[in-house]
């Protein structure tokens, strides 16, 4: 399910309106420790932020789509903030990217779905170039589609392919300083073995590696294969870049630990807690993934696919402009107390466990999905049922997992955050 940190945010904002604090009773001292292993700080927390808890009572500003509109969405996979405050809305199901101004109002729909110049299908993603140009991650096949921000066929991005020949798909993009932060699986062959390789890397906009970060390479086969989620779901998701050009991303599915590098792909640090229970799955969750995934790989003919027993510990992670990172963990997306969005980790600049961020809102972290761009958080109602439903392939399948029509809903995010004091 792609929820996903993404986007940066606006520097901190003092809304009191918008929040509720709950005090802790004394700021205590950060009780984790550092330690310096193979040339990189590791960073190990305790299970209590030296901060204490925040709660943010998301305020709504408006909601778009729905029954009662005439704007129809397909499954919604990113949104972009220009200068002027205008929000980019990329449907990947409808090849289209819905402009809408600061009020909620459509003031343009640019994209169409093809494979011509400016034209895409399957877009999993969208991020802003260096040269002001919007770039549409095409997940399949996999290529960057260029537009600029009036919708015309923008520069050319070629996406560089391995030797061996083989294809490749293309899962997120974001802007890396002067360069493009990518992640993605290329397929390719070495004599007669099949090789999949998973790849975190930057690239100049003539398509040469500039830096890496994290790459998997594993034997696959093409039929009779078995999925393991462990392995499959890995780090192309759950990545963020920071404004010093530092990336982050979780490589584990159980432990919660986050790499964190330099913009030239050196290690800095790992930031972990080696204290977080995994939540475990109830069967009907299981049940649910099982599903999900086997939809997912039924193009491999006769594989199987092993789900895992707890939800993966790191879901969601984003930087803010402060050099904060933000961490949504299984517990704050699978186990949300009553009453309750979700809730975010927040580390500060070096590392450290500060705070937990707790968001109020009529919006459920399971079903919806939840991105964020500018100094707003969009809430994106039945988003799991709507993927289920595009990509469940069958009638069954899809009697089984009906989606409601999608709501584009828009709230004010600017917590205030006690990092840094």
């Amino acid at each position: 399910m792609p929820l996903r940190d993404r986007t940066p945010l606006l520097s901190v904002l003092f809304l009191a309106a918008a929040l509720t604090l709950a005090a802790p009773a004394a700021h205590a001292e950060w009780q984790g420790s550092t330690a310096t292993a193979d040339g990189a700080t590791v960073v190990t927390n305790p299970e209590s932020p030296a901060y204490g808890s925040a709660r943010q009572e998301m305020r709504q500003l408006w909601r778009r789509g729905g029954d009662e509109d005439e704007i129809f969405f397909g499954t919604i996979a990113e949104f972009l903030h220009d200068d002027a405050g205008n929000i980019y809305l990329l449907d990947g199901q409808l090849s289209e990217i819905h402009v809408f101004d600061p009020a909620g109002e459509l003031v343009d729909t640019i994209g169409r779905q093809g494979e011509g110049p400016g034209e895409f299908q399957n877009g999993a993603d969208m991020f802003w170039a260096p040269n002001g140009e919007i770039g549409v991650v095409q997940a399949w096949p996999g290529k960057i589609v260029m537009l600029t921000p009036q919708g015309d066929p923008g520069t050319t991005f070629k996406l560089p392919f391995r030797d061996g020949g083989g294809w490749q798909s293309v899962t997120r993009g974001a802007r890396h300083g002067d360069n493009v932060l990518l992640s993605g699986t290329a397929w390719t062959r070495e004599g007669e073995t099949n090789l999949q390789f998973t790849y975190l890397k930057s690239y100049d906009m003539a398509g040469n590696e500039t830096a890496g970060f994290a790459e998997n390479r594993a034997e696959v086969s093409f039929g009779n294969y078995q999925f393991d989620e462990k392995t499959y779901t890995d780090f192309q998701r759950r990545w963020a870049v920071a404004p010093d050009g530092r990336v982050a991303a979780a490589l584990d599915f159980d432990a919660y630990r986050i790499h964190v590098w330099n913009a030239d792909g050196s290690l800095d640090r790992i930031i972990e807690r080696p204290g977080f229970a995994p939540v475990a799955r109830t069967g009907e969750e299981k049940a649910r993934f099982q599903a999900m995934y086997e939809s997912f790989t039924r193009w491999n003919r006769g594989s199987t696919f092993k789900v895992s027993d707890t939800h993966q510990t790191v879901n969601q992670i984003f930087f803010r402009n402060d050099g904060t990172l933000w961490v949504q963990n299984a517990g704050g997306r699978y186990r949300a107390p009553d009453g309750v969005f979700t809730s975010f980790d927040v580390y500060d600049q070096v590392g450290r466990f500060v705070q937990t961020v707790t968001l109020v809102a009529d919006a459920d972290a399971v079903e919806d999905g939840l991105f964020f761009a500018g100094d707003r958080a969009y809430v994106v109602t039945d988003l799991f049922n709507a993927l289920m439903a595009r990509f469940g392939g069958g009638e069954e399948d899809a009697a089984a997992t009906e989606a409601e029509p999608v709501t584009v809903v828009a709230f004010e995010f600017a917590p205030v955050v006690a990092a840094g004091r």
